[in-house]
């Protein structure tokens, strides 16, 4: 493999809802919402997180995420200069979209595409454009494995807008999908997340599941880029060939697994940023 001179780093981000934080929460203590940031507080996390990626993916209310909290994001994520995505979901705000829901194809499509159109109004007042989408959750999940679900995510994407690409799990259903409707495809890995050998992700319940020594994540990282592969839990290396990789904001360490995994960019002489679909 010809290692790419540019990698994309994403993360999730905005997935607070209401009076309720969320992970790595930008504004706080500003229960009362209205009330600016003060320009000479510390940055937080999520801005820290913000500056270290080049594309972030924004919840768009149904998993997580109001009005104002997106409106909040756009503005702080153009300040840091990175792209933003679409981060639909299934319509499941009290089981942060974690739980599948079965929904005919055209009921699917729409919840989708209103996710996408409340984010891109927002954008387009801060003169900015939808850089891609990514799903989330059970979503992001089944539409990795179901080819009805894949398609119906694919064509969603295509009416929205042609030419948006989409993230997702290489050599999935998702990425097959995509080939067929003709929407640009951008394979992600995840930087702390166990793989299996067949490429699957290991479930979340599991001790083994996550990957937590900033050292590894690197290792991980710097493998995924130059050489565009991963070691299961199994000691065998997956084939991913990513063009994104992912960062949790909600993983503790994730501060130190960029700031390393920046460093381990830059020593392959590649760059951070957003790559051709």
């Amino acid at each position: 493999m010809t290692t790419p001179q540019t990698i994309d780093f994403n993360a999730d981000i905005g997935e607070g809802y209401g009076v309720w934080a969320g992970p790595n929460q930008i504004w706080r203590a500003d229960l009362e919402r209205g009330g600016p940031i003060d320009s000479i507080d510390p940055p937080t996390a999520v801005e820290r997180i913000m500056r270290m990626v080049s594309s972030v993916n924004l919840a768009c209310g149904f998993h997580a995420g109001d009005p104002y909290l997106i409106k909040r994001y756009v503005a702080a994520a153009k300040a840091a200069g990175c792209r933003v995505g679409a981060h639909p979901s299934y319509p499941d705000l009290a089981g942060f979209g974690l739980r599948f829901m079965d929904m005919g194809d055209d009921e699917l499509k729409a919840v989708i595409q209103y996710q996408m159109g409340a984010l891109d109004g927002f954008l387009r007042m801060e003169g900015m454009t939808l850089s891609h989408v990514k799903c989330h959750g059970a979503l992001y999940n089944r539409a990795g494995q179901d080819e009805r679900i894949a398609t119906t995510l694919a064509e969603a994407v295509a009416e929205y807008r042609e030419g948006l690409p989409l993230y997702g799990l290489p050599f999935s259903a998702m990425e097959a999908a995509a080939e067929r409707v003709g929407v640009p495809f951008v394979r992600e890995a995840f930087s702390d997340r166990a793989y299996h050998a067949n490429g699957a992700l290991v479930d979340r319940r599991r001790t083994d599941a996550m990957v937590l020594a900033p050292e590894a994540v690197v290792d991980r990282v710097t493998r995924m880029a130059a050489e565009g592969v991963v070691r299961s839990i199994e000691g065998d290396d997956v084939r991913l060939d990513p063009g994104t990789i992912c960062f949790h904001a909600d993983t503790p360490p994730v501060l130190a697994f960029l700031a390393g995994a920046r460093d381990g960019i830059a020593a392959l002489g590649m760059t951070i940023g957003a790559r051709a679909a």
